[in-house]
């Protein structure tokens, strides 16, 4: 009778993923998951030996000692071990750790790696095993190190000086904080200019409506920009343009290409699900990863519909190509299929290209096609990146460009005007970009006399610069080269927890505390918070990945100026905790001390000065009062976690009033009771929460707001 053989063990990150490629590879393998770390750095210590050359401390993370041990045992029965977390440096780190566990009881392990979960790219990466890179193990080293170096000795500083567990410090975290407080110093610090604006509106016949609707702008005096300041200047300026002659001096027409844009990185799908779709950088990557790990589509099973969706690179597979360009052919009439594939760039020197574009794994999955399977904002989210993929291997776009330019007889006013109209949408009629609209293009020939039938001025001034937006400072990192695809919402995460930041519809507005961090990180640690140093530290770690420095050196020349600065700061910095605990005009209604605004770990609330004399009196920090009882609204958490508000006198009157919507800064003008805002891309939607009122209003957009393109 033969022997039965034993199975090959797959290890992947996710358990999402497990039921996918057990699909793909049959009953010959055995497939697990790690749910992520295993082993890391222990989180009641540094867990790094200095004096060792910084050797670091591993442990097993606690509450994870069950997952392993099924591991091990899952390890122990395989004929072979194929590690296939995620192919990035975190998932080359997790089976690195993996390898060095199950070794013990089954040596015959190799590491798999697929950029996507189809039966091809799975089936694929089976066929062609490696071994661990330790290039890549060595910077996501590097980088935990360094991050627990700086963490660990800035952050127990800022702790002991303001008097709260809650406050942190980090390479990444701290220059994001510091891109913030930067622009609201320039805001504050902003002088408005006043300045004047002048439209021309011209005529051969008055009769003619359109030709008299349209402005002509001012765009020169005497060949120079127009500088009018005040309005005396202004309508000094308004007569002497009324008394002169007019005549179309220039008619031009040409075309422009429009080429289309390169498929996603993930800092642009996070910037482009923010401004088109309103989603929260957190949120579109937990989309993202639930369509990649995989979707059940009815009877083809569970599915994985886009490629690994932390990448910096446009590069594109030559598969992916294929597909794109297929369909397209099938599809859309001969003009919209370029000669040859569209080919993308690096634009950075940062660029890591490890992984390709993010991108539909199977272009033939139209959204449409998959939509019962989909929720609402999957199927958005996929949208989103099935059309600007295929967008990008579509032809460009062409408009033709009008452009009239009026002056006078003297030449000395110059007044334009610049339409466009589109001659072939090319990839826009997949993926709109621009606003569409096309203006009327008056009728005037060069040489014609025109007459001026109106003038307009407009009294202007200049605007501050825009505070960040979630996918503006996305942007900023980007560019900036700070962090990575995988930190940018862990980063704005950490802001958010440790309440350094506060949201004002989508802007990004850092508090008080969060300024004074900053303030004390800049002048005390300005390495820390420097762009290009931290730009910097990014390649370094990109050149350990690639073999050309070597991660201990790194450490080496990093750390001993750094903790030098570290025990200078500590005997310099002032007591900082009348930022975290204000005393207030009220006494405890438990012990009769003094009540205090604190600083916890959920945020602000109102508790006792008299904790540390055993008080434990709390409450919630009012909001607004209730429009069913008078009585004040705080936020809440519901069983699931999820926040929402309420009135505060459900415990004890039992008044059930909720409400889902983040409570407005106004109250109702009608009926003076607590409001809700909903921020939508024309600005902020506020309703009154009270029943018999329910009236509505709409804020302009915010002034202040940056949205990245």
């Amino acid at each position: 009778m033969a022997e039965k053989k034993s199975k090959t063990l797959v290890i992947v990150e996710s358990p999402a993923k497990t039921k996918s490629l057990a699909k793909f590879l049959g009953s010959k393998y055995q497939v697990a998951s790690s749910k992520g770390h295993l082993i890391d750095l222990p989180r009641s210590s540094l867990g790094v030996d200095i004096a060792n050359n910084f050797e670091p401390v591993y442990i097993t993370i606690r509450g994870k000692g069950k997952t392993l041990g099924e591991l091990r045992k899952a390890a122990k029965n395989a004929s072979e071990i194929l590690l296939a977390t995620d192919p990035d440096r975190e998932g080359e780190a997790i089976s690195w750790h993996l390898s060095r566990v199950l070794s013990e009881v089954n040596p015959n392990i190799r590491r798999i790696e697929f950029h996507e979960i189809t039966k091809d790219a799975v089936l694929h990466a089976i066929a062609n095993p490696r071994s661990i890179d330790m290039r890549r193990v060595d910077s996501q080293q590097a980088r935990r190190i360094l991050d627990r170096l700086v963490g660990y000795e800035i952050s127990p500083l800022l702790q002991k000086k303001f008097g709260s567990r809650r406050f942190s410090a980090g390479r990444v975290q701290s220059a994001a904080l510091r891109i913030l407080c930067d622009r609201e110093r320039e805001i504050e610090n902003f002088v408005a200019e006043e300045y004047w604006e002048f439209d021309g509106f011209f005529a051969t016949d008055p009769s003619i409506t359109p030709d008299t609707a349209t402005p002509f702008r001012l765009v020169q005096i005497a060949g120079q920009k127009p500088q009018v300041k005040n309005q005396a200047e202004a309508e000094a300026l308004e007569r002497e343009i009324r008394e002169a002659f007019y005549h179309l001096a220039l008619r031009k027409t040409s075309e422009r290409r429009i080429n289309p844009p390169a498929p996603y990185t993930t800092s642009k799908l996070q910037q482009d699900a923010s401004t088109r779709l309103g989603f929260r950088a957190q949120k579109t990557m937990a989309i993202a990863q639930s369509l990649y790990e995989g979707i059940e589509l009815g009877r083809e099973g569970a599915v994985g519909l886009i490629t690994y969706m932390r990448t910096d690179s446009t590069r594109i597979s030559e598969t992916g190509l294929n597909q794109a360009r297929a369909f397209i052919a099938d599809n859309y009439p001969p003009e919209f299929l370029p000669d040859k594939p569209n080919l993308y760039s690096k634009k950075q020197e940062n660029v890591q290209d490890a992984h390709e574009a993010i991108r539909p794994t199977d272009v033939r999955r139209t959204p449409e096609s998959i939509e019962p399977y989909l929720d609402r904002d999957q199927f958005r989210l996929y949208s989103l990146i099935w059309k600007r993929f295929v967008a990008s291997q579509m032809t460009p776009g062409i408009d033709e460009l009008a452009t009239l330019e009026i002056t006078d007889q003297n030449k000395k006013f110059l007044f334009r005007f610049s339409s466009s109209r589109v001659l072939f949408a090319g990839f826009r009629t997949l993926y709109p970009v621009g606003d569409g609209k096309t203006q009327h293009v008056p009728s005037f020939q060069e040489g014609e006399p025109l007459k001026l039938i109106r003038l307009e001025k407009q009294q202007k001034f200049t605007q501050p610069p825009p505070r960040y937006s979630e996918a503006a400072l996305i942007k900023a990192m980007e560019e900036s080269g700070i962090g990575r695809p995988a930190t940018y919402v862990p980063t704005i995460a950490t802001l958010d927890k440790r309440a350094y930041i506060e949201r004002k519809g989508r802007q990004l507005i850092p508090t008080k505390l969060g300024r004074v961090v900053n303030d004390i990180l800049t002048a005390y640690f300005p390495d820390i918070v420097d762009l290009k140093f931290t730009a910097g530290m990014e390649e370094k770690l990109d050149r350990i990945a690639q073999g050309e420095h070597d991660w201990r050196n790194m450490l080496a020349e990093f750390y001993p100026p750094f903790h030098a600065t570290v025990v200078s700061a500590e005997q310099e910095i002032g007591d900082q905790t009348h930022l975290v605990r204000e005393l207030l005009d009220r006494d405890c209604p438990q012990c009769g001390h003094k009540l205090m605004r604190k600083l916890g770990k959920n945020g602000y609330f109102i508790g006792c000065s008299n904790f540390a004399g055993g008080c434990r009196y709390s409450e919630s920090i009012p909001l607004g009062n209730c429009p069913l009882c008078g009585g004040n609204v705080v936020k809440k958490k519901g069983k699931k976690g999820r926040a929402f508000y309420g009135c505060a006198n459900y415990a004890t009157t039992g008044c059930n009033f909720t409400m889902l919507d983040t409570p407005a800064s106004r109250n109702c003008p009608k009926c003076h009771s607590i409001m809700g805002q909903k921020v939508r891309k024309s600005g902020i939607l506020l309703t009154c929460q009270n029943p018999q009122c329910r009236f509505t209003m709409e804020e302009s957009a915010d002034e202040n707001e940056a949205v990245a393109s």
